[in-house]
């Protein structure tokens, strides 16, 4: 009975393995059918056209279409976290390429075709916006908040609108320019050499009295 039972479990299973890399594919088609299509437009055949793979091994997967959606729009997600180096300078540097990265292809399609269906699909862009442009602006304002605490920033600084504003920067360079680099370590000292500058605590000079 025992011999039975382990020459059961040595017997190897039927059927194929199962295929690591098909969720790798399919969220990688999902995410440049978002940025072609937008939500709106979004198809789960060609998807699978795009990824090579049976529609109904998607399903099997993501019962739903909007499920897919949502975790392929969780793929663009930077993931930052504050570095806490001990200087905003070196905070910022750091987080800068990630930072600039959510703003090129095909997030900012994808960001740009969300906000003009936002009226349809809110719950869509809300999940875009908290995984990618909301974690960036976290990120950094926890850097400045840091920086305030540490005496490198201004205690009064209005660390919101200095986030905004280094954000920013970052999407402007890459939604009116030409086509960027993400890694341009020029561009990201340029930019954390201002912002560091601009939210530097003021030192008052009283005037020396006359002999």
């Amino acid at each position: 009975m025992a011999q039975e039972e382990t020459g059961q479990l040595d017997r190897p299973r039927r059927g194929r393995p199962r295929d690591a890399t098909i969720d790798t594919r399919v969220l990688s088609a999902a995410v440049d059918e978002l940025a072609e299509h937008g939500v709106g437009g979004f198809s789960v055949n060609r998807v699978a056209a795009r990824a090579g793979v049976a529609k109904r091994g998607i399903y099997a997967r993501w019962p739903a279409r909007d499920d897919l959606v949502l975790h392929a729009l969780g793929t663009l997600a930077a993931g930052l976290v504050p570095p806490r180096t001990g200087s905003l300078r070196a905070d910022l540097l750091h987080l800068a390429p990630y930072v600039d990265a959510v703003f090129t292809e095909p997030r900012l399609s994808i960001l740009a075709r969300c906000m003009a269906e936002l009226p349809h699909f809110p719950a869509m862009y809300a999940a875009f916006r908290r995984e990618s442009v909301d974690r960036c602006a976290a990120a950094i304002e926890d850097a400045l908040h840091d920086a305030v605490s540490r005496g490198e920033a201004r205690a009064d600084l209005d660390t919101d609108l200095a986030t905004g504003a280094f954000l920013g920067a970052m999407l402007a360079r890459h939604a009116f320019g030409a086509r960027q680099p993400i890694d341009d370590p020029a561009f990201h000292s340029r930019l954390v050499d201002f912002c560091v500058a601009a939210v530097r605590p003021v030192t008052e000079t009283r005037p020396t009295a006359a002999c």
